[in-house]
């Protein structure tokens, strides 16, 4: 035969094979699956295995994730047990997902495991946020100084108001604080603050040492409360999945299967960790609004600065 036709002939056998291996995933599915499984080079069943077991030795964060990727739908692994019997003649990503079809629940496990990898790492990220935000509140509530020179703001407010319908109250918005750098006097030449910070200077000087209560509150101002509660959430999510997860895999069909042991025990730990990072979120405390508005430019009531930061925020 002229070599030619035998090229011919050997490229048509070749696309009649590949076309008879893939009997149900999709080309472009089987050849991201097939580059993953090459990354790897580990026997299917090992793999089914090390997730079965929950294996920490060997199974990592990027193998999961990339497995969670790559992995065919349950459906398509589900048509893939049709074909246990005829193992040999399917392509390796076929084979692979014929192994791993036998796995209750795969997708979900995968996620919990990824979850429970992570769960520390989410935990360090978000707990120096909370002790600094927790740590700020108690020291804008502590502090007597800072406490003073509300008392300040109020008395000013109630001799700027006599005569109105404001005058003589008992307490004001605490966003009214950002409006003392836009009161001013009559000639435009001076702000309420900087006649503040004067007053303090001259018959309250105690009272201009409350930064020194407020250490935690420059960090605790940089934190983002939106993204803190959203992480929160989130964990909180995964936590009530791990919980259901665990319900379903109490009575596991396989004897290699580990799941609930392995979880079970760090899960009482995550939902500990999580209850102390999430306490109850009431409607926004003062503190917590003070912390939220605080300046990051250091001591908000002496004249040399606000001479030359004049845009900063009062507190």
């Amino acid at each position: 035969m002229p070599k030619k036709e035998e090229e011919e002939l050997e490229e048509k056998r070749s696309i009649k094979k590949r076309i008879k291996e893939l009997k149900v995933l999709d080309p472009k599915i089987a050849q991201n699956l097939s580059i993953f499984l090459g990354s790897f080079r580990m026997p299917y069943q090992e793999i089914r295995r090390i997730v079965l077991e929950v294996d920490e030795e060997q199974l990592t964060e990027p193998m999961i994730q990339n497995l969670v990727k790559h992995l065919p739908e349950q459906e398509q692994l589900n048509t893939l047990v049709k074909y246990k019997n005829d193992y040999a003649s399917l392509s390796e990503p076929e084979q692979f997902g014929v192994v791993m079809s036998s796995v209750k629940r795969l997708r979900p496990r995968l996620s919990s495991i990824l979850f429970k990898l992570q769960f520390e790492e989410q935990v360090n990220n978000i707990r120096p946020d909370i002790m600094a935000v927790n740590a700020a509140c108690e020291e804008v509530r502590k502090s007597h100084s800072f406490s003073r020179l509300l008392e300040l703001v109020l008395l000013l407010g109630n001799y700027m108001n006599a005569g109105s319908r404001n005058a003589q109250t008992y307490g004001f918005d605490l966003s009214s604080l950002c409006k003392l750098k836009d009161t001013k006097s009559a000639d435009q030449k001076q702000t309420l603050l900087h006649f503040l910070a004067e007053t303090c200077e001259e018959r309250f000087p105690e009272v201009l040492k409350f930064p020194e209560d407020l250490q935690h509150v420059d960090r605790a101002s940089r934190v983002s409360a939106e993204n803190l509660e959203r992480s929160l959430k989130q964990m909180e999510r995964q936590l009530a999945q791990l919980e259901k997860d665990l319900e379903t895999f109490s009575c596991p069909n396989d004897a290699q299967d580990m799941f609930s042991g392995a979880a079970a025990a760090p899960l009482g730990t995550a939902l500990g960790d999580a209850a102390a990072l999430s306490p109850p979120r009431p409607r926004p405390t003062p503190a917590s609004f003070i912390i939220s508005r605080c300046p990051r430019q250091g001591h908000p009531l002496s004249p040399a600065q606000i001479s030359v930061c004049p845009n900063v925020t009062a507190v």
